[in-house]
């Protein structure tokens, strides 16, 4: 396993942003990073007890599911799919469709025919290919940390659900969110860029969780409850925490009522 190690002389203006530095090679793309994890993922999930699917899952059955007995659902950052496993032990008529930017962590995900439709696209990239109100649920676990600016994602995770559909994902909300027995992995925190993170050399990003209430409200998605959790503990025995946001959309344009 790499040990990544803080940086001197590091830059504080970057917003929302946690950066993890290493000294052994440059940070890469979550794509790059995904292709060499993907063989490995799911054992290494197991191994740290990682808990963000079963969370979400049990999110979403908590607010009482589905509004119809085969739902159309959205898994943004499906992996190998499994957030989408679990959530067909509940609703194994639900139609899934899954996207991701890692070529191998979708074919992992097709071996195991937990999805109808998989596409390779990067989500903060332009309009999304699903038409307005195609899903009933849009959902994802462990994947904002990888997302810089999550308003553009917000905004189309509203435009693709239904009125009275459910978006669930996690984050990693700005604070303590890292935390192990070096000082320097106290805290990933916006406009901070230091720490030493096992994940591999690329970019994290922590959110603030009152901002994204607000996106979401400006997005039309009323807050329904948050949740905090530990998501995993590591080979190198760091604790993770997450938050888990759960949402419904508006039928009209009422942000102001959406906090």
């Amino acid at each position: 396993m790499m040990r990544l190690t803080a940086s001197p002389g590091i830059d504080h203006n970057d917003t929302m942003k946690a950066k993890i530095l290493t000294t052994v090679e440059p940070c890469i793309t979550p794509a790059m990073h995904y292709d060499g994890w993907a063989a490995s993922y799911d054992g290494d999930m197991k191994g740290w007890g990682y808990k963000a699917p079963r969370i979400v899952a049990e999110g979403l059955v908590a607010q009482g599911g589905m509004t119809n007995e085969t739902p159309d659902i959205l898994d943004l950052g499906i992996g190998t799919g499994l957030l989408s496993s679990r959530i067909k032990s509940h609703w194994p008529q639900a139609r899934i469709t899954g996207v991701d930017v890692s070529r191998r962590m979708l074919a992992a995900c097709r071996k195991k025919g937990v999805a109808d439709r998989l596409f390779r696209m990067d989500l903060n990239t332009g309009r999304w290919p699903f038409p307005d109100k195609s899903f009933d649920v849009v959902m994802s676990a462990g994947v904002m940390e990888s997302l810089p600016r999550l308003p553009h994602i917000l905004q189309e995770a509203a435009r693709v659900l239904r009125p009275g559909g459910l978006l669930a994902f996690t984050f990693m909300p700005a604070g303590r969110t890292v935390t192990g027995d070096d000082p320097v992995t106290r805290h990933l925190s916006p406009g901070r860029r230091h720490g030493r993170f096992v994940m591999g050399p690329m970019d994290l990003y922590a959110h603030d969780p009152l901002n994204i209430r607000v996106q979401c409200a400006l997005a039309g998605i009323k807050t329904l409850a948050v949740r905090r959790f530990t998501g995993y503990r590591t080979y190198v025995v760091l604790k993770v925490d997450y938050d888990l946001f759960l949402g419904r959309k508006q039928q009209g344009p009422r942000a102001e009522n959406a906090l």
